[in-house]
Parts: C-alpha cells; sequence; structure tokens
C-alpha cells in the first residue's frame, strides 16, 4: 500500500491558488487517485517504488495496465507537483545547469510558459532530465508521466482544470504565467541534484 505525501498548507499559496482549491486538489483528485491504485494492486505481491512501478508495469495482466498506470501517473504528477510549490531560492548547481541548457533562467521561463500554452486538453508540462542528463521542457496529455519514456521529471505544471477552473474559470493563461511565482526552486534544486548523482 502506499501513503500519501503530506500536504504544507492548503492556503500556503493563495492568492495564485486559494485555499478552497488547494483542498479539493488534494483531497479529492489526488487521493482519489492514490484510493485506486492502492485497490487496484491490492491483489498483487509486489515490492516496487512508485517509480520503479512504472517500469516494471509488464508484470500485471494486460488488461489491467492501462487503469494502473493512469491511475500511477495520477499519483506520481500530483506528488512532484505538490512537493514543489513554495518559495525557495535555487542552488547554484541548478541554475548553472538551466543556464547551460536554455541560456539563461529567462529564457526558461519562456519556454516553459510558452510550452504550457500549446497544451491541448488535460496533462502537465514537465521539466525533465533526459538520457543525455540535459534538461528539456514537454508536456504530456492526461495521466501520462515521464517515466515511461526514460525521462526523470524535476518540476511540472499541473493543467487538467480541477487544478485551475475554481480560481481562474477561462483565463488559464493567467494561472499559468502565476506559476512562477510558487515554485519553491531549493526543492526543484534538490530533485535535480538527486537525480544527477545517481548517475555518476
Amino acid at each position: 500500500m502506499y501513503s500519501s505525501i503530506d500536504m504544507k498548507s492548503y492556503d500556503a499559496y493563495e492568492p495564485y491558488i486559494s485555499s478552497y482549491t488547494m483542498n479539493i486538489h488534494y483531497n479529492k483528485h489526488y487521493k482519489k487517485y492514490l484510493d485506486n491504485l492502492n485497490n487496484l494492486l491490492s491483489k498483487y505481491n509486489y515490492e516496487y517504488s512508485k517509480e520503479e512501478l512504472v517500469k516494471n508495469i509488464d508484470i500485471f495482466p494486460i488488461q489491467e495496465r492501462d487503469n494502473i498506470l493512469f491511475n500511477l501517473g495520477g499519483v506520481l504528477n500530483h506528488e512532484l507537483f505538490f512537493s514543489i510549490l513554495g518559495y525557495g531560492e535555487m542552488s547554484e548547481i541548478f541554475k548553472n545547469k538551466i543556464d547551460e541548457d536554455f541560456g539563461s533562467f529567462a529564457n526558461f521561463k519562456e519556454e516553459f510558459i510558452k510550452q504550457a500554452k500549446l497544451l491541448v486538453g488535460s496533462g502537465y508540462t514537465f521539466l525533465v532530465l533526459n538520457k543525455d542528463n540535459n534538461l528539456e521542457i514537454i508536456n504530456v496529455a492526461n495521466q501520462d508521466t515521464p517515466n515511461s519514456y526514460g525521462l526523470v521529471p524535476i518540476m511540472n505544471l499541473d493543467l487538467w482544470e480541477h487544478a485551475y477552473y475554481l480560481d481562474y474559470q477561462n483565463e488559464r493563461n493567467t494561472y499559468i504565467d502565476n506559476f512562477f511565482s510558487i515554485i519553491d526552486f531549493n526543492k526543484v534544486s534538490k530533485i535535480y541534484e538527486k537525480e544527477i548523482q545517481k548517475n555518476i
């Protein structure tokens, strides 16, 4: 059984995301994915982390894999999104990598926002680490996860309507623009540095 992550505070991200939205997002959406996943897995014996489970999906009957992957992606994607919200500063190591791969932080921010606004329907915009240890910005649909493609998620923006509609209605672009006001880049830096250490 997988356990839920802790939510720092529902009102910590106001006025950009309301406590009402965060409460519903965490307790109604994220926890539903987690409950569904645990229920689907309850009849199997496994000893995988959630990330490892993505890579070993073929141990399950083929007729159940899509449902498991959908709910597993919903858990992984939400846990990353919630974990990187906040107000920390990025490390020098991560800043240097951003500059190396995007030219500058300003270029990175501009490209991330541009890609997020291009996503059609429900999904996420991710900053990922690829197999060459370079950073890329990608969009995924629904609850797909970059882990399925050998990519390591570093940070993401939830673009499902439940993440923003109660606060922004049809002004999704404003929600996207505001995202950079509530990213804990200290946490993002730690995720990046931890993944880089695995490849040394």
